[in-house]
């Protein structure tokens, strides 16, 4: 089913139902599980990341010994970004992500905004001392400053879009299936080897080393 279609189902089940967007996306009350279910994150991988503060989330990330921590819907959008990228060594962008609120914001407009046009990408590029920056990636990029001899491409709406259909199936009591990490599909990296045609770049497989 196309994005635009899933989009449209997800406000049908939504629609007029302000307490749901409210859990959806800044009540911080989904639980660890429900994380691990929507993403398909480890368990391991999201205490190491919650830990050692590589992604900035909502609320309180320690809460004490006996209180459990909990999770918004944006923060559950923050972790599949991570899953996405750590694969890429790329965490820091997942942050950035997290802390500039974009995705987030993206996420509120999917759900309430009827004027919303679904198709965001960010090009991932090496920026100075071996970083990486996100710029927004389409039509016409490759004739622009940046450098894309090595990026990598993030399907933003598909993400989130994926994280709001589990976590409203959540919200609604619904039984989820397990989501395997291995069944995901991927960002993609490689080296930009032509200009675009139409709304598509060519890519040939590589990765950025800093050199």
């Amino acid at each position: 089913m196309a994005l635009t279609h899933r989009i449209i189902r997800l406000r049908q089940l939504t629609d007029g139902d302000s307490a749901l967007h409210d859990r959806l996306l800044d009540r911080a009350h989904f639980t660890r599980q429900n994380v691990i279910d929507a993403t398909g994150v480890a368990a391991h991988q999201l205490h190491n990341w919650v830990s050692r503060k590589w992604l900035t989330l909502s609320g309180d990330q320690a809460p004490g010994k006996g209180r459990r921590r909990l999770y918004t819907g944006s923060d559950t959008v923050s972790v599949a970004l991570g899953l996405e990228l750590q694969p890429f060594g790329m965490m820091q962008v997942a942050d950035m992500l997290s802390r500039s609120q974009q995705v987030s914001r993206r996420a509120r407009r999917m759900l309430l905004d009827p004027a919303f046009e679904c198709g965001r990408t960010f090009a991932v590029i090496p920026s100075a001392e071996r970083q990486w920056s996100y710029v927004p990636f389409g039509p016409g990029t490759a004739r622009s400053a940046n450098d894309f001899r090595a990026a990598v491409i993030l399907d933003v709406d598909r993400i989130i879009l994926e994280v709001l259909e589990r976590l409203v199936a959540l919200a609604r009591g619904e039984h989820l299936n397990p989501k395997e990490a291995s069944n995901r599909p991927q960002a993609s990296g490689g080296e930009l080897v032509a200009e675009d045609v139409g709304d598509e770049f060519v890519f040939r497989s590589g990765t950025y080393n800093g050199h």
